[in-house]
């Protein structure tokens, strides 16, 4: 039995998202791995840590030993969870495609519980899974560097990785991941889990300007931490969420002066209601930030040489800036299933009570039932 205290997450409430003092700081990886019974000096630590986030701050877990993967326990005749009557040891192939942290526990799940069959994992980033909320956090403040944000493992999962190579079409029938390089990888069992990506600017030409950014992938925060660091006068954050809020945070950690543009009338009140809203507005403008609520940016404005200068806003009113984060939430990466005949739109994939993906015309799916989500049906 290990606890596993995830310190990036702890701050995330904070530190971050209302630009208020650390509770502490941690350096190097952003996840720490403690004994059940840790000495004196962890025990503090972890302590700080349940308070500072109860809910996110610990995951106490019970592994076998690392190495290669426990056989499983069930018996002949023993009900599994598949409710089709297999159990994940009797299923031959199972693909999960996108290997952030879902893909990546799935993956460590199936073999902690037994499953000893064939596993691939496909992924459209190049390099070994990674978190992202240090990203808007640790990264962009330069407590860890882009490249330590990797999910920690806790044993081999025996698995074929494809990474940096996106799928780009399901053929359900053929029961086949078809790859963007023209392979295909075929299945038993699929697991979708490919997330989602950073809105873009809706205007192409002024999203293509030089200092527009998005802040989703590890490269994101790499180059945005660079730009940070080159001196740059102010940062313009379109939205004021949690991810909106947390960059202003590392803006002000920074000592770069920064804008925020939330059109509702306060940060965060979508998510965490009115009242935290009007908490977090006042926090960030008691650390220095230039919050404006109740506005909208209407256009992205650069000179001659296709670099950002400045925004204008709904109230006429105009900032100048030399970077501008966009952080207008996010899209769910759903178009490799166009086709498939999975429900899957620009609000998700369509999952019944089991939950398994649901067709997208009632009827159409087969009674083997191809594709899962966890937890197994």
């Amino acid at each position: 039995m290990r606890v596993v205290v995830d310190l990036t997450r702890c701050q995330g409430y904070g530190q971050c998202a209302f630009a208020a003092p650390d509770v502490f700081r941690m350096a190097g990886s952003e996840a720490l791995m403690y004994e059940l019974n840790p000495g004196d000096g962890k025990r503090e630590q972890v302590m700080r840590a349940v308070a500072a986030c109860p809910v996110q701050a610990m995951v106490i877990d019970e592994w076998g030993a690392l190495g290669r993967p426990k056989k499983s326990t069930k018996k002949a005749g023993e009900s599994g969870i598949a409710d089709d009557g297999s159990t994940p040891d009797r299923v031959g192939r199972i693909v999960i495609v996108g290997t952030s942290l879902t893909g990546l526990r799935a993956a460590a799940t199936l073999r902690r519980e037994g499953y000893q069959g064939s596993l691939t994992l496909i992924g459209d980033e190049l390099g070994e899974p990674y978190d992202r909320p240090p990203l808007s956090k640790q990264v962009l403040s330069g407590q860890v560097v882009a490249e330590e944000t990797m999910l920690p493992r806790r044993g081999e999962l025996h698995a074929d990785w494809l990474l940096g190579t996106p799928a780009t079409g399901l053929d359900s029938a053929g029961k086949r991941v078809l790859l963007a390089d023209g392979r295909h990888v075929g299945f038993d069992r699929l697991l979708t889990a490919t997330g989602v990506r950073a809105r873009p600017w809706p205007n192409p030409a002024e999203a293509a300007l030089d200092g527009v950014f998005v802040l989703r992938g590890r490269e994101d925060a790499a180059q945005l931490r660079r730009r940070l660091c080159d001196g740059v006068d102010r940062v313009l954050v379109i939205g004021g969420g949690f991810t909106g809020s947390e960059i202003a945070s590392a803006c002000r950690d920074l000592g770069v002066a920064v804008t925020v543009a939330e059109r509702g009338p306060a940060p965060l009140v979508g998510a965490l209601g009115e009242v935290i809203g009007a908490i977090a507005a006042d926090v960030q403008r008691e650390h220095g930030v230039d919050l404006r609520c109740g506005v909208t940016v209407t256009a992205l404005e650069g000179d001659g040489d296709g670099r950002l200068r400045r925004a204008r806003l709904s109230d006429g009113s105009t900032v100048d800036a030399a970077v501008a984060v966009v952080a207008l939430g996010a899209e769910r990466n759903v178009e490799w299933l166009e086709g498939s005949g999975l429900a899957a739109g620009v609000w998700g994939v369509g999952c019944d009570a089991g939950p398994a993906h649901a067709p997208c015309r009632r009827g159409s799916r087969s009674g083997s039932r191809p594709f899962m989500t966890p937890p197994w049906w």
